[in-house]
């Protein structure tokens, strides 16, 4: 049998429910303006490509590894309309 028993919520007497608060209070956020010097700040860096590949296992944790993997690789090449018997790349 499992205890159904739980710590009630704290009580936190600063909050209450405003009378005068609109029942919907839809609106659209939108994009401010642009900082006035977004001109002359410098670009962030961006890392240049390394050129390297992955390694097999690299590849592996990212897609998993085994039969299972496999299958459903085949399914999603087959529900894209690709036949993975096919030796074309």
């Amino acid at each position: 049998m499992t205890d159904d028993r739980r710590d009630p919520l704290p009580v936190v007497p600063s909050l209450s429910v405003r009378e005068d608060a609109p029942e919907s209070q839809e609106g659209r956020a939108e994009q401010g303006p642009a900082p006035a010097d977004l001109a002359e700040r410098a670009a962030p860096p961006v890392p240049a490509p390394s050129g390297e590949g992955l390694s097999a296992a690299e590849v592996a944790r990212l897609t998993g590894a085994g039969e299972d993997a496999a299958a459903a690789d085949r399914d999603l090449n087959r529900a894209e309309g690709v036949d993975p018997d096919s030796s074309e790349s």
